[in-house]
């Protein structure tokens, strides 16, 4: 099991309650998270692209860090843990995300990986003339996927023509290329998603419960598997643990009784406009339903809750509980990563690495990052 951290670099994380931890992101906070991710030997972070939250008055992921920029002060920081950003496929045209993919793999020595999402809120990229077209919410796994040869043809060959639906090229220029490889993420396990991830990725990100991952799972090996091609799924959640079941589940039942109804309806609202896509229909619907009951049912796996105020499933309990859980990723689900979030950066990561990550058994303890992968 492979295993990254989510970084904060949006305000308050992953968490729209009240009752979490309230901060500005920074790169003083994302550099000391990640610093702490290395030294408990965790294989990658990931940084997620944001342009404009969800207002109200918490204002949920109006305060945002820019992925790539952030990433060259990281290489420096770091030595051997993987740095992952995301790009915005509107907001960058893939000559240039393969361009800067390029110095960032060599300055990093082989660290650095590329997440490419097709963007589904709308507002984000509206706000700066960048939404493609109005039948973009249902083009856009067409744009993800062309995006991603455009780039990939960059990196191999150095010199493209490329006339397609949405990018034109006449004999683009890429040199240097990478020099050691990037690794590609492709996020989402609707049936396109992994259809494009099994074509053009290196790892897809999914999210759910354990039958709900083995599903995307086997979904995406459908595809990878007669094309030859070996591509990891990698599960995110969020985390909420402590010494005792009990203790974690207080926390979490805060968490979720202070969630903000704003931020809630306005992650709705957005939604609402991609009728295309599954965060309406899915993880969020769930959360719309109200405070569920924290049930510890499985005799040593984590409950994956799903609530107002938590932005994304999270495995809640005892340091024990939660490490059955990562290692039942891997055993039941064929799932060989995940990418972790923790309400409280300052201290919750070192916790991770302490008490949870050791009583895993799959897991390993990184002496290098990145997932080698050949471009």
């Amino acid at each position: 099991m492979r295993t990254g951290l989510f970084l904060p670099t949006t305000n308050n994380g992953y968490l729209y309650s009240a009752a979490a931890p309230q901060y500005a992101p920074s790169y003083a906070l994302n550099r000391r998270a990640t610093l702490a991710a290395e030294a408990v030997g965790m294989d990658f972070v990931l940084s997620m692209v944001k342009h404009r939250g969800y207002g109200g008055p918490m204002g949920f992921w109006d305060q945002s860090l820019e992925s790539l920029a952030m990433m060259g002060p990281l290489v420096e920081a770091t030595s051997t843990i993987g740095l992952w950003a995301s790009v915005g496929a509107p907001s960058l045209h893939p000559a240039m995300a393969a361009k800067a993919a390029a110095v960032l793999d060599e300055a990093s020595g082989g660290r650095f990986g590329l997440n490419v999402v097709g963007g589904w809120n709308r507002a984000e990229y509206a706000q700066m003339g960048l939404w493609p077209s109005a039948d973009y919410h249902a083009r856009r796994y067409a744009y993800v996927e062309e995006y991603l040869d455009v780039v990939r043809g960059l990196w191999e060959h150095g010199r493209l023509t490329h006339h397609g639906e949405f990018f034109d090229l006449d004999d683009c220029l890429l040199d240097p290329r990478p020099v050691h490889g990037v690794t590609v993420v492709v996020p989402g396990q609707s049936p396109r998603s992994l259809a494009s991830a099994g074509r053009q990725a290196d790892v897809n990100f999914v999210l759910g419960d354990l039958p709900t991952l083995a599903r995307a799972r086997r979904g995406l090996l459908d595809v990878a598997r007669p094309l030859g091609r070996r591509v990891e799924s990698c599960a995110l959640f969020g985390v909420i643990t402590a010494p005792t079941d009990a203790e974690a589940a207080d926390t979490a039942r805060a968490y979720l009784e202070a969630a903000d109804a704003a931020t809630l309806a306005g992650l709705q609202a957005a939604a609402g406009t991609d009728a295309s896509g599954t965060a309406a229909n899915g993880n969020l619907k769930d959360q719309a339903r109200g405070v569920p009951e924290i049930r510890f049912d499985h005799p040593v796996q984590a409950p994956v809750v799903v609530g107002p105020g938590l932005y994304q499933p999270n495995l809640v309990g005892s340091y024990d509980r939660v490490a059955a859980t990562l290692d039942a990723l891997e055993t039941e689900c064929d799932v060989t990563g995940c990418v972790l979030s923790v309400p409280d950066y300052t201290t919750d990561v070192e916790i991770l690495g302490a008490e949870v990550l050791p009583r895993a058994r799959t897991v390993r303890r990184a002496g290098r990052g990145a997932v080698a992968q050949h471009v």
